[in-house]
């Protein structure tokens, strides 16, 4: 650092910014001659800025505008109750909540969250987004049966986790995060249904 403000005052003494009895003075910031024109000429080592990954632009630009919006909805019910088979704002399951948040931005989802498996088009986890549906095992654990679905709310693109919200039979509607061994363990897959 020494060797740094040595460098940069003696460049500044060369170019007649500072002379010799000015240059060996402490510098205080009121003292400061004005260098904005002669700054501009002087490289200045910045750290880089990393690039986003491809997925993550990719991700952004095609977001819909009105995905903020549907998230927003949705959070308005965090901690109302876990209801089995309930689709209203009295209580919701899982596939009864995804089913209605959606249908308030005009996207008809099916009844269950198994059938929602079916519908809109298999998403990979590196290139999730924000609205994306994921689906989960139910209790038992296994992979190959659909027994739970949430609305991702967050990508890490970095190690490709997401946070989701959802309706949980111990919590009601909350939002976990995929690493979550429970979730992590029975991850199925993701499904894109929004426009």
């Amino acid at each position: 650092m020494k060797l740094y403000i040595l460098i940069i005052t003696g460049l500044l003494w060369l170019s007649g910014i500072l002379t010799p009895a000015y240059a060996a003075q402490p510098v205080l910031k009121h003292n400061l001659p004005d260098m904005s024109s002669d700054i501009a000429s002087i490289n200045i080592w910045k750290p880089e800025i990393p690039m986003l990954s491809p997925a993550k632009v990719a991700a952004e630009d095609e977001l819909p505008e009105y995905i903020g919006d549907m998230l927003t909805f949705a959070h308005k019910f965090t901690g109302l109750r876990y209801r089995r088979g309930g689709k209203t704002p009295k209580g919701f399951d899982c596939s009864g909540f995804t089913s209605y948040v959606y249908r308030q931005f005009g996207i008809s989802l099916n009844a269950s969250s198994r059938s929602q498996y079916t519908q809109g088009t298999s998403i990979d986890t590196d290139n999730l987004r924000p609205g994306d549906l994921v689906f989960f095992g139910g209790r038992g654990g296994s992979r190959k049966i659909v027994g739970h679905v949430g609305i991702v709310v967050s990508v890490n693109y970095d190690n490709c986790t997401f946070d989701f919200i959802h309706s949980a039979c111990s919590s009601g509607i909350t939002v976990s995060k995929s690493t979550e061994p429970y979730y992590s363990r029975r991850y199925i897959g993701a499904r894109r249904v929004t426009k």
